[in-house]
Order: structure tokens, then sequence, then C-alpha cells
């Protein structure tokens, strides 16, 4: 199961099933994050008029806020806790007793 998305699919329901149960889901997912991230690279840098690399810091200045944004959400919702800092004095998280109860029923979903 090492396939990844190549094109377009033509086929019956049954043959997009069985293509489907032979793609490696981690790839698919990893290709799928990679051209997310370029066409939001593109959009920057026609947005703003600028090149790739400032395209790039941007991005990355974006999905840190956002991800800075959720994990104060979880601390607030109870979820998450500081458990300490690391050398550079940045904030360590781990799951709060109900976190671990959240993360023990999604397993349980899938």
């Amino acid at each position: 199961m090492d396939k990844y998305i190549t094109d377009n699919f033509s086929g019956s329901i049954d043959d997009l099933l069985n293509h489907c149960s032979n793609l490696d889901l981690d790839k698919v997912e990893e290709q799928v994050q990679s051209e997310e991230k370029e066409a939001c690279i593109q959009v920057i840098m026609k947005e703003l008029e600028c090149n790739e690399f400032e395209a790039e810091v941007i991005y990355n200045e974006i999905s840190l806020a956002e991800t800075k944004k959720v994990v104060d959400g979880m601390v607030k919702d109870g979820l998450l806790y500081i458990s300490g800092y690391n050398e550079e004095g940045e904030p360590l998280f781990n799951l709060t007793e109900l976190g671990k109860a959240v993360r023990k029923e999604l397993d349980n979903g899938k």
C-alpha cells in the first residue's frame, strides 16, 4: 500500500472502492497537506506580490497563529495544561484528565 493519488479516477464504484482500499492513507494525507500548503503559498504570493520565500514565511506565521489559537482554546476548555517549559522558555503541554477521556472516546470511535 504505497500508492498516492496521481490522477482523476475513472471506473465503476466497485473499482473506486478497491482502488481506495489500496491507498496508503498516511501518504495520501501527506500529499494533500503538501498540495494545500503549495496552493496557499501561491495565493499569498499573488495577493501580496511577494516571492516564494516571503510567502512561505507568512504561511508559517499564519500556521503558528492558528495552532496557538487552537491550543489556547483547548487550555481554556480544560483539555490541556502547561506542564513545564523547555530550554527556550516555550510551554510544554499535557492532556488533562478530561483531555485523556476525550482522546479515549475519539480513539474508540475509529
